[in-house]
C-alpha cells in the first residue's frame, strides 16, 4: 500500500502523455480498479432485505445479458445469498434465467423456503447471475471483462405500497471457473458522510438510518443528528463484516431536538460508495427508499 502511494504520488509530477503511459504499464497484468480481476466475471454487492410481517422484500432479477448480446443464446444460472444482520449466511437459493427472462422472490418466501428461523427480520442479501456460456465463449478473445449490475431492489408492505431503490458499491468479485468469491474491500476505511436531505421528522410513523459493512472486518459507525440550533442526539453500532445496521428515528426517541429542519451525519462509513439507505414509513402508508 505504501509503494503504491509512492507511485502515485510520483505520477502525479509526469506530463499527461507520460502519466497515461505509466499507468497502462503499471497496470498491464492487472485491472486499475482492483487487481484480482482478471479474465471474465461479474462484480456484486450487498443490498438490504426486511421481512418484517409489514414490509417485504421483492427481487425482480432479469437477464441483463439477453439485451447486451441479443443475437446470442443467453439462458443461464443464478444464486441469492441471503445473510442476517450479523453478516452470517441463512442460506442460498439457486435459480435459472430464460433469455430475456425474469425471476421473482419475495424475502419473506426465502426464508420460509429456507427453514430460517423467524427472529431474523432483516440483513443483506446477494445475487450472482452467471456469464451464460455463448456470451462467455464470445468475448473470449478480449484480454478481461467484468459485468456490474446494479439492479434495482424492491420493497412493499401490507397496504400494498411498493417502493425501490437500486445499488451503489461493490461487496465481491465473482471470478468464472474459480472458487469462491474475492472481497473487494478488505478493512474499512471509517469516512464521514453528510446526507443532503434534511428531516423533518413529525412527516413519518419510522424514518430508519440502514447502513450496511461491506468490508472484510467490523465497523464503528456512528449516526449524528442536529437541529437548527445545533443542538444533537447520536447513537453508535459496532456492524460485523457484511453486516448490517438500522438506526431507527421516531418522535419519541428525538423529541429533545427542534423537530424540523434536522441534519444527518454518519462517522466510520466503511467505503467510499456505501452510502446510507434511507427508508421513510409515512403515517398514511406510504413508503420510500433512497440512498443519501
Amino acid at each position: 500500500m505504501l509503494k503504491e502511494k509512492v507511485l502515485r504520488k510520483s505520477a502525479s509530477y509526469l506530463p499527461g502523455n507520460l502519466r497515461t503511459l505509466a499507468k497502462r504499464l503499471y497496470y498491464r497484468d492487472r485491472h486499475w480498479a482492483h487487481p484480482a480481476m482478471k479474465e471474465f466475471g461479474t462484480v456484486q454487492d450487498l443490498y438490504y432485505w426486511v421481512a418484517d410481517g409489514n414490509l417485504d422484500t421483492v427481487l425482480l432479477l432479469q437477464n441483463y445479458f439477453s439485451v447486451f448480446y441479443p443475437e446470442l443464446r443467453t439462458e443461464t444460472e443464478g444464486n441469492i445469498s441471503l445473510y442476517g444482520k450479523d453478516g452470517l449466511l441463512l442460506g442460498e437459493r439457486p435459480f435459472s434465467l430464460l433469455q430475456l427472462g425474469c425471476a421473482k422472490f419475495r424475502a419473506s418466501s426465502l426464508l420460509e423456503e429456507l427453514q430460517v428461523p423467524t427472529d431474523n427480520a432483516f440483513g443483506t442479501l446477494e445475487v450472482n447471475i452467471a456469464i451464460p456460456r455463448d456470451v462467455l465463449a464470445h468475448i473470449q478473445g478480449q484480454k478481461s471483462l467484468y459485468f456490474w449490475d446494479r439492479f434495482y431492489i424492491g420493497y412493499t408492505n401490507a397496504q400494498g405500497q411498493t417502493c425501490f431503490v437500486h445499488g451503489v458499491d461493490k461487496t465481491h468479485l465473482h471470478r468464472e471457473g474459480k472458487p469462491g468469491p474475492i472481497d473487494w474491500y478488505k478493512a474499512g476505511k471509517g469516512l464521514q458522510w453528510a446526507p443532503e436531505i434534511p428531516v423533518d421528522i413529525g412527516d413519518y410513523r419510522k424514518f430508519n438510518v440502514i447502513m450496511i459493512n461491506r468490508t472484510s472486518r467490523k465497523a464503528d459507525v456512528t449516526l449524528m443528528l442536529f437541529d437548527k440550533e445545533d443542538n444533537s442526539l447520536s447513537w453508535s453500532a459496532e456492524i460485523p463484516a457484511k453486516g448490517v445496521h438500522r438506526f431507527e428515528l421516531t418522535k419519541e426517541n428525538t423529541a429533545v431536538l427542534i423537530p424540523t429542519e434536522l441534519r444527518m451525519r454518519v462517522k466510520g462509513m466503511a467505503t467510499q460508495f456505501g452510502r446510507p439507505v434511507v427508508f421513510k414509513e409515512f403515517s398514511n402508508g406510504a413508503i420510500s427508499a433512497m440512498h443519501c
